[in-house]
């Protein structure tokens, strides 16, 4: 199979540090290519250069990952055509941000989601089920170190992932909620002074670090599919989440808490709830890890991906 995968255009793929969906993209050519199908990334702001390439390029599929360009989708010579919206609040979007429903719809292409909440929505719009399928993202699990005897940091959690409001780091801070933060900073009311922040990463300092710590925190009141989430899972860590970072996760796993929104503000509450997910979590770091790999191993990602891609 030849498939086009479209990114963005705004940094490398792969990225040298943060990038979300520029490291979705990378890991679907990996695999893909493993597999022995031939996937090119297209990653430009020039739409007249994406045209170009896939109309050159005789590909049986072009997926699309950024819905800012969905008018190009009509002007590509391919019979399978998929759209990806990374949108993180496309559960519940902000007046606004309506018209991506829309977009997406008129795109002419298969709508795939990174979510069966984010599917739920675009049927309540109107979209014919035949057309929009699900996709959670896929996980690497060997690639991160585990350590399920001598946790460097047994007392502690991590936050990891860009630094913005949506996420609520600044909030966490100077709680004393044993929590150190690892990301770029793009939040001006975060202290970069905080001995608990580490900056920014590498990815290869990530798979080898992440678990050192407990557990792994993310409130924040958007995600379409946090694959931070399945970061902390590969090493081992358990999960405390706001309700809206949940997706695709089996919440009655007993190392996943999910705290309600109207405790969100709650500092001793939160305390009560991060400190016993360590205690759970420290006790099941192998399990933890199974569980991620029974549900978000790229093999059984990539199988699906095909599925969708013979169905449309």
């Amino acid at each position: 199979m030849k498939i086009a995968l479209i990114g963005p255009g705004i940094m490398p793929i792969p990225p040298q540090g943060w990038g979300g969906v520029e490291h979705l993209i990378w890991n679907y050519y990996k695999e893909m290519t493993e597999r022995g199908d031939e996937v090119v990334i297209i990653n430009t702001k020039d739409m007249n250069e994406v045209v170009k390439t896939v109309n050159s390029g005789n590909f049986d599929a072009v997926h699309l990952h950024y819905d800012n360009y969905a008018n190009v989708l009509p002007y590509l010579n391919c019979e399978r055509k998929m759209i990806t919206s990374h949108y993180p609040y496309l559960e519940n979007p902000e007046p606004q941000y309506i018209f991506l429903f829309d977009l997406l719809k008129t795109s002419g292409s298969h709508i795939v989601c990174l979510s069966d909440r984010i599917q739920k929505e675009f049927l309540d719009r109107g979209n014919d089920s035949t057309n929009v399928s699900i996709l959670p993202c896929g996980i690497d699990i060997d690639s991160y170190f585990i350590d399920d005897k001598d946790v460097l940091y047994p007392d502690r959690s991590i936050v990891v992932g860009k630094i913005e409001p949506r996420k609520r780091q600044s909030f966490l801070q100077h709680k004393g909620l044993n929590i150190d933060f690892i990301g770029n900073n793009s939040d001006g009311n975060f202290d970069i002074d905080d001995p608990c922040y580490f900056g920014e990463q590498s990815k290869e300092d990530i798979m080898e670090n992440l678990t050192s710590y407990a557990n792994m925190v993310l409130l924040s009141s958007g995600e379409a599919h946090p694959f931070v989430c399945l970061e902390g899972m590969a090493a081992g860590l358990g999960l405390v989440l706001s309700e809206q970072s949940t997706a695709n996760l089996d919440t009655s796993q007993p190392f996943i808490t999910v705290i309600p929104d109207d405790k969100l503000n709650d500092t001793e509450f939160l305390r009560e709830q991060i400190e016993s997910n360590r205690r759970v979590a420290m006790g099941m770091r192998k399990e933890i890890r199974q569980y991620c790999r029974d549900n978000f191993d790229w093999c059984a990602i990539i199988n699906k991906y095909k599925e969708i891609i013979e169905k449309i």
